[in-house]
């Protein structure tokens, strides 16, 4: 009976590392997101500024 419980242990352990793990990559993954919206809105800042300064001249 004892080994059916480290087993049921172990694996509830491998469980909550996957939880951890997944949690991870999920905030990794919004972290990229959130990186590449500011990065598409600075781009497309400079493009605006730079069609500005192109009217002027």
């Amino acid at each position: 009976m004892q080994s059916l419980d480290a087993a049921v242990e172990e694996t509830i352990d491998l469980a909550h590392q996957a939880i951890e793990q997944t949690r991870a990559e999920i905030a990794r993954s919004q972290a990229l997101s959130q990186a590449d919206a500011d990065l598409a809105q600075a781009i497309e800042r400079m493009v605006d500024d730079h069609k500005g300064s192109a009217h002027e001249q």
